[in-house]
């Protein structure tokens, strides 16, 4: 049973070995990346503290999850696409209510989600943390102290003891570490401890500061930002307090006694603009609508806009009456579109109309969060090893030093477990190897007349014994059988390995007679 678990605990352990081996060079050459989910925008597929690992694809299409640059910074959004192509795909969270601003390409997308692992990417900042790295490099720093203060003392009392005899150092205490420093099992166990020695090293970098410092000084077009809002006359009743309604409130067009003007402030270099309506049906139908012509804006103009709802909702009817399908409801973007420094800007408010009113599609849509890729404040720029064309970024190199210090120490791990099968089943190598240091190979050694003779229990006993009084251990091998004795003073303490009717008769008989001298 207990060579089953090993077997299995070893295949265990190379299996996680070669997929952290295989991991880490996807990570490393960019066709892989771990991403730690934060936030709620993609419940309940993803919690937040989730680990999920993303690969590149050949091709992306409407439902698979996705992760790209927020804004082409350092921040990582994972959301599922839900429609465009691979020129520019819109991309919205699960639990979102409106669709990302960012469009990006299939070429900035950094993978499609392939592993999920809940929860996981809590434990491993929790283990990757500097307060746990500190802990364990004190941890081994303590422990490798204490040996060594140990293995001097051990010494030290062995020269003061042995001061009579040949020097001959600390007994030997080897176990599965001196099995890993011999050949064939050395340079494995060698590879994984330099591999385990690089992951840590890589990982108290990545952890020491930081993944990001500093501003980005690439060239950033300059911020553009829109804010929103509409206002419409009503007549008195008991739908609104006064005779005007304002944003966000709903227009109730039973009420309505005018056309809803949309006004908006721009902020961003000076330019041109000019605002359509954007119609569209839930049957497929769309169509655009000039409101205004260019006009110059400059930074902080304001504008408007004006709706004629009557109007736009004729064009809807109309529309309905052509192709059969659903009128009702309309959604109305109004798009200003700022074209300045060669680059067009075009925002947009989202309403829906409907035969009763006309209401926000997305109550986030007055605020100035809706701003041009490059209306955001400088990205920071990321911590990162450079090497040449090879570059590792902080954020990437956290979970590949933890995942590679995991295979590393499972790998040696393994290689004690191989170790310790490898290790000597016979009674006399296992002697040699445990006590080797205080052995010396000698010529079969008679009994002197006179002396005692006390044969030993075990060979521990024995050891103990040359230890205490700092002598050798004499030991030579007759018919199988191997002889340990240590010689004091006036008594020879031994201790045989094999059967007992395996000794020699020429040792039976040296028993006898060294017994018949202590008889007289």
């Amino acid at each position: 049973m207990k060579r089953l678990l090993r077997r299995i605990l070893a295949v265990a352990a190379a299996v996680a070995s070669a997929a952290g081996t295989i991991l880490g060079v996807l990570l490393v050459s960019g066709q892989a990346a771990v991403v730690v989910t934060h936030g709620v925008s993609m419940n309940p597929v993803y919690y937040q503290g989730d680990l999920v690992v993303v690969a590149r694809a050949g091709a992306y299409q409407v439902g698979d999850i996705v992760a790209y640059h927020v804004h082409g910074g350092p921040e990582i959004a994972l959301h599922r696409i839900i429609g465009g192509d691979a020129a520019g795909f819109a991309i919205k969270g699960d639990n979102n209510q409106s669709t990302d601003i960012d469009h990006p390409t299939a070429e900035q997308i950094i993978g499609r989600a392939v592993v999920h692992v809940p929860q996981a990417g809590t434990a491993l900042k929790a283990l990757t943390g500097p307060p746990v790295l500190a802990l364990a490099a004190f941890a081994l720093l303590g422990g490798g102290t204490t040996a060594l203060t140990r293995r001097r003392r051990r010494r030290a009392r062995r020269r003061t003891s042995m001061s009579r005899h040949l020097e001959t150092g600390t007994p030997s205490r080897r176990g599965s570490l001196a099995q890993l420093l011999q050949r064939p099992l050395r340079g494995w166990a060698a590879t994984a401890a330099a591999a385990l020695a690089l992951s840590g090293s890589l990982g108290a970098w990545a952890w020491s500061a930081p993944a990001e410092t500093g501003t980005s000084t690439g060239g950033a077009a300059p911020g553009r930002s829109m804010d929103f809002s509409y206002s419409a006359p009503v007549r008195p009743s008991a739908a609104y307090d006064g005779t005007t309604v304002s944003s966000p409130d709903p227009v109730f067009r039973r009420v309505l006694a005018g056309s809803v003007t949309v006004a908006y402030t721009y902020h961003g270099p000076a330019g041109t603009v000019s605002v359509a309506a954007e119609l569209s049906a839930p049957g497929g139908w769309h169509a655009t609508v000039p409101l205004t012509g260019a006009q110059p804006i400059s930074d902080g103009a304001t504008g408007k806009a004006v709706l004629d709802l009557a109007a736009l909702d004729a064009r809807a009817q109309a529309a309905a009456q052509a192709t059969g399908t659903p009128a009702a409801p309309v959604t109305v973007s109004v798009v200003p579109t700022v074209h300045a420094g060669g680059a067009d800007y075009s925002p947009a408010l989202k309403l829906t109309l409907t035969p009763l009113q006309l209401a926000l599609a997305d109550p986030a849509g007055l605020s100035s969060a809706q701003k041009a890729p490059g209306s955001a404040a400088p990205a920071p720029k990321e911590r990162s090893l450079d090497l040449g064309a090879w570059s590792l970024g902080a954020s990437a190199a956290r979970p590949l030093s933890a995942g590679a210090s995991a295979a590393a120490a499972l790998a040696l791990a393994a290689l004690a477990l191989a170790a310790r099968r490898r290790a000597p089943q016979d009674e006399a190598a296992r002697i040699r190897h445990r006590w080797g240091s205080l052995l010396v190979p000698v010529h079969p050694v008679p009994a002197a007349p006179g002396r005692a003779l006390v044969d030993v229990a075990d060979i521990a006993t024995l050891a103990r014994l040359a230890e205490r009084y700092g002598l050798l251990i004499l030991t030579w091998s007759r018919s199988g059988v191997e002889t340990f004795i240590v010689n004091d003073e006036n008594i020879t303490y031994r201790y045989r390995t094999g059967a007992a009717e395996a000794l020699l008769p020429e040792s039976r008989a040296e028993e006898a007679t060294t017994r018949g001298s202590q008889a007289r």
